[in-house]
């Protein structure tokens, strides 16, 4: 009886002993289950999280389309500049979501936590980073295309324009040589015109005539006349094209007119202050380019 007594003491403090280890290991499980759960709700709020980032760069991609597509319009370069400052953010963004996903699904296999909801929404982020990777490599491509596109007809467009620069150039040095020549043509005819239109004459007395050398002394069996040897300096230059009169201040019965001209292309007229020699026959009267006229 006391042996039997003392199985059921020895049967009940076993019975304690399990009740109290299942009671602890049950505690411990709800306690892992707790940060199971915890860590769950951790790992899912991150996921979301990323998921959204994701989505928020879909909006991203059509802004970045529609700049790309402008530039290929305006062939802006700066605009190219912004778009890949723009791609580079969104790179740099995928990569910070895909090293958080990397992190988390580290962390789930070191705590050996297989969840198939989390794995399956880890696999469809990783998916999903990749695609937009891919995308991202595409549209940086065709970014640069672009930019070596503008840059190359940029180039044609300045060589063009340097060649039309060359032309005109060469057109305008051509034109100022034209111009120079047709301005020293002009200078020799004007020239020329002053020459052929210049007679240089002389009015005095027999006395200041022979002074000055326009007439010779004569002698006793000699009459005084004309010199062929005139000094131009002592002579007045009319221009004939600008005016056909001289005016002499001596009646027209003291005037004798010793060169050469034809009488026929000149008449003296007597006025109030004294003859005006007019010049009739321009052209006749400028062949002899001296004219001596005596007063006295």
């Amino acid at each position: 009886m006391k042996n039997t007594k003392m199985l059921y003491i020895i049967i009940s403090i076993l019975l304690v002993i399990v009740l109290i280890f299942s009671i602890t290991k049950i505690n411990n499980l709800k306690k892992d289950n707790e940060k199971i759960q915890d860590y769950f709700s951790q790992t899912l709020e991150a996921l979301n999280e990323i998921q959204d980032s994701l989505s928020g760069i879909d909006t991203q991609d059509l802004i970045i389309k529609r700049m790309a597509s402008n530039l290929e319009v305006d062939g802006n370069i700066s605009n190219s500049e912004e778009i890949m400052l723009s791609i580079q953010n969104i790179n740099d963004y995928i990569a910070l979501n895909k090293e958080r996903l990397i992190n988390i699904e580290e962390t789930l296999k070191e705590k050996d936590i297989e969840i198939i909801g989390l794995q399956r929404i880890i696999r469809n982020l990783k998916n999903n980073i990749s695609e937009k990777e891919s995308l991202i490599a595409e549209m940086s491509s065709q970014i640069s295309l672009l930019e070596q596109m503008i840059v190359e007809e940029r180039v044609a467009y300045q060589k063009e324009i340097d060649k039309k620069d060359e032309t005109i150039s060469t057109q305008k040095s051509v034109m100022d040589s034209q111009e120079t020549t047709i301005s020293i043509q002009k200078g020799t005819i004007t020239a020329q015109e002053l020459e052929i239109n210049t007679i240089h004459y002389v009015v005095g007395k027999k006395k200041q005539l022979i002074e000055k050398g326009f007439m010779t002394k004569g002698g006793l069996l000699k009459k005084a006349k004309k010199s062929g040897d005139y000094n131009k300096e002592e002579m007045i230059a009319l221009n004939l094209a600008e005016k056909n009169i001289i005016e002499i201040d001596e009646k027209i019965k003291s005037i004798k007119v010793l060169s050469d001209q034809n009488v026929n292309s000149y008449v003296l007229e007597e006025t109030e202050n004294g003859t005006l020699l007019n010049i009739t026959d321009i052209n006749e009267f400028r062949k002899i380019k001296y004219l001596i006229i005596q007063v006295d």
